[in-house]
């Protein structure tokens, strides 16, 4: 199991089951924008010493969000945050301060407890801390910007915006594109856990239309979490509230906007599995294979399986 399928099925599998009930009593999220604002800062430094562009990518809209949701980004900080810091310091050792976590995958997640806002911050700042250690190590003296201010009006959904932001920065500084395999790979492990909430209902793969591009897939995976959405609420699970309308209509979307909302999808998937005690299924042999070589209109056929499952587990009789 990769890093990336190992942290999605911690995140589902961790302590989760009461994610929604505690979620009051987690720490305000001013203070954790704050935190990711700060990273914000130190990854400017680096791309102006780098020369690379600013991200251009349009920020999602976000209207509802649960803590898993903000966890899955700040994961996935973390880990492009390490692999920078690895990439620039070469054979030399990271000049990070003590207890800070070193190992390449984040810190895990709780697994006796509900998430917490505390647990994200954390992560962050383990994140933060790698980004710190490059700058470092790049000899660039920390001019004396001033910290972000604390905004009492910021909500969670603010905090995962700025942190998928931060994501699409660090692929910039990176220069990693996401492959097209990486993107079937998730998809399909989507189709999976779904098959498993539809006790083992698993759409043929449809004809796959040639000429698709990264949009295409995009919005096919819009129109899941739109379905998700409804899915979700009748099952008493909050689901990540993103407006569907305006992403639908996108133009410019890249691999890396395409993996970061199929992972939520996976993400809340595996959570629901977890939730709802749904029995592990299997698809039928060689019915969604991997292609030798992935292009984005395979990627487009099996996101059309997910959206099948999708619609059958929003029908109202499927609850």
């Amino acid at each position: 199991m990769t890093l990336a399928f190992a942290a999605l099925a911690c995140l589902a599998a961790a302590g989760e089951a009461d994610e929604d009930a505690g979620a009051a009593a987690v720490p305000d999220p001013p203070a954790l924008y704050q935190a990711v604002m700060r990273v914000h800062l130190d990854l400017e430094m680096l791309r102006w010493v780098f020369g690379d562009p600013r991200v251009a990518a349009v920020p999602w809209e976000v209207s509802a969000v649960a803590p898993r949701h903000l966890l899955r980004q700040a994961h996935a900080m973390y880990r492009k945050a390490h692999q920078l810091a690895e990439e620039i310091a070469g054979t030399k050792i990271l000049p990070l301060p003590q207890g800070t976590w070193r190992r390449a995958a984040p810190r895990p997640v709780p697994r006796d407890r509900a998430l917490q806002l505390a647990d994200v911050l954390q992560v962050v700042v383990d994140a933060q801390h790698h980004i710190r250690a490059a700058i470092t190590l790049q000899n660039i003296k920390m001019a004396g910007a001033p910290p972000p201010e604390r905004d009492t009006a910021k909500t969670a959904g603010d905090v995962l915006v700025q942190i998928v932001q931060a994501n699409r920065q660090l692929n910039i500084l990176l220069h990693r594109e996401v492959s097209t395999r990486e993107l079937h790979n998730v998809v399909r492990a989507a189709v999976g856990r779904a098959g498993d909430l539809l006790g083992g209902h698993y759409p043929p793969l449809p004809a796959r239309l040639a000429g698709q591009r990264p949009d295409d897939v995009y919005r096919s995976l819009v129109r899941c979490l739109g379905l998700l959405q409804p899915a979700s609420s009748q099952r008493q699970i909050r689901p990540l509230g993103l407006d569907l309308d305006r992403e639908l209509a996108r133009q410019d979307v890249s691999y890396a906007d395409v993996y970061h909302l199929a992972t939520t999808l996976l993400s809340d998937l595996e959570y629901m599995t977890v939730r709802l005690e749904s029995e592990a299924t299997t698809p039928p042999r060689g019915e969604y294979p991997e292609p030798r070589f992935v292009f984005p209109s395979h990627v487009q056929q099996i996101a059309s399986v997910l959206e099948q499952q999708l619609r059958v587990l929003a029908e109202p009789e499927s609850s």
